[in-house]
């Protein structure tokens, strides 16, 4: 199944469980010090980079697959939605025929199919960018707990793709998001986007992790990649 198809499914829910994308964002943002006026956001889901842009803008253009995401982005005045999808090089053909100053995307580029390449054609619109990539670090004592690989890529993977298109300031980002029980960590899973809503985990596997997941949080690994700006 395609992440997509799932944030279409639970994007109602989105909002409640967007927590630390939202905090991947609000630290992406940090990043940017001087304003630019005409930004493409890729994978802007409900807007969270959006929310914690603080800078002026004359355009946003809000870009996601899941229509259903893009009607929870604000509008208002500047505030383009477009869908598309970050490994279709039509979009890039098209925001290539544009004026825009700054790219960013914010806890999305990790579900692209093929990451290499998705950076080359983003580098490619020869733009700056700020890009926050979750990696396999990311739940990795459930996945261990359960005996499940990460979809994914590593911190590894994902810098060493990033390297190779950009010439950028790299540091890792890790949180931990505390739960009072075991269900409601599942039930965050499953709704977050965190997870991409692959339904990865087997009835065997999820009672494993109910009876001996001993963590009382979860933990998130991002790469955050920020070119000259």
């Amino acid at each position: 199944m395609q992440p997509h198809r799932e944030f279409r499914r639970f994007a109602a829910d989105y909002g409640r469980y967007s927590l630390i994308q939202e905090r991947v964002a609000k630290a992406l943002a940090s990043k940017i010090e001087k304003p630019f006026e005409k930004i493409v956001d890729l994978g802007c889901g409900s807007g969270g980079f959006f929310r914690a842009y603080e800078h002026p803008f004359t355009r946003y253009c809000a870009v996601d697959l899941a229509p259903q995401m893009l009607s929870l982005h604000p509008g208002g005045e500047g505030v383009q939605k477009l869908e598309g999808d970050f490994d279709d090089p039509r979009l890039y053909s098209r925001l290539g025929e544009d004026d825009f100053d700054l790219l960013v995307s914010s806890s999305a580029l990790q579900w692209s199919r093929d990451l290499d390449l998705t950076l080359q054609r983003i580098a490619a619109l020869g733009l700056p960018v700020a890009l926050a990539i979750f990696t396999s670090g990311t739940f990795a004592s459930l996945h261990s707990a359960a005996g499940t690989v990460s979809p994914i890529r590593s911190k590894d993977e994902t810098v060493a793709a990033i390297e190779r298109s950009f010439d950028a300031k790299i540091d890792i980002l890790r949180y931990e998001l505390y739960f009072s029980d075991r269900l409601s960590m599942l039930r965050y899973i499953k709704r977050s986007g965190v997870s991409g809503g692959r339904r990865q985990l087997t009835f065997a596997q999820t009672k494993k992790i109910l009876q001996e997941y001993t963590l009382p949080y979860l933990e998130f690994e991002v790469v955050r990649a920020v070119t000259a700006l």
